[in-house]
């Protein structure tokens, strides 16, 4: 088995640090303390989880060759690893995803590729509105630490990430379900206790 564990460290850490100064999907979450504590995603996790999806899908393409036919995204948050996209067959989509689980940092992988011919630009730009949407709802939200959560948009379904407590999940839900175009809300959560939103 080869080791994934920091292969890019410095290459990696450069790139990220130029795409918080710019990217505004990672700038959306917010910049949080230095400290860490239960609930509280800082900068260097969100560089850690920028780097890990880097390196996932670099690693994807290098060792599955058959999927550079396909289209692949890959999103880290807090080292939970969401695989989203279209792949031709079955087999495809698990060796794809197996290439995910053999990073040592990854706690989860979440292969929710589909099977089938890849959407196309109109869909995908749907999606895209669709999750700024979605984000920006939690965003706006009172009582729900919206740099805590992100949402990514497929064909209507909507995936949740993230760490929040019931509390925040449940009206992160409600807000999602308001939504038009929403078909599906899937949780990818890790649920704190109330006593973390304090």
């Amino acid at each position: 088995m080869l080791n994934f564990k920091r292969t890019r460290t410095l290459t990696a850490f450069a790139l990220a640090t130029s795409v918080l100064a710019g990217c505004t999907t990672l700038a959306k979450v917010g910049v949080g303390p230095s400290v860490a504590d239960p609930g509280t995603r800082t900068t260097s996790s969100r560089i850690n989880d920028f780097t890990l999806a880097q390196s996932v899908r670099v690693d994807i393409y290098k060792m599955v060759p058959a999927a550079k036919d396909a289209r692949i995204e890959v999103i880290s948050f807090y080292q939970s690893i969401l695989i989203v996209g279209e792949v031709p067959n079955a087999d495809l989509k698990a060796q794809i995803g197996s290439v995910a689980k053999r990073y040592t940092d990854v706690k989860v992988v979440h292969n929710e590729l589909s099977i089938g011919v890849n959407r196309t630009l109109s869909e995908r730009l749907n999606d895209d509105l669709l999750e700024r949407k979605a984000n920006f709802s939690l965003l706006s939200a009172d009582g729900l630490r919206s740099s805590q959560a992100t949402v990514t948009a497929v064909n209507g379904t909507l995936y949740l990430m993230g760490k929040l407590t019931q509390r925040e999940t449940d009206r992160a839900i409600v807000r999602l379900q308001a939504l038009d175009g929403v078909t599906r809300i899937v949780k990818i959560m890790d649920i704190l206790p109330e006593s973390a939103a304090s």
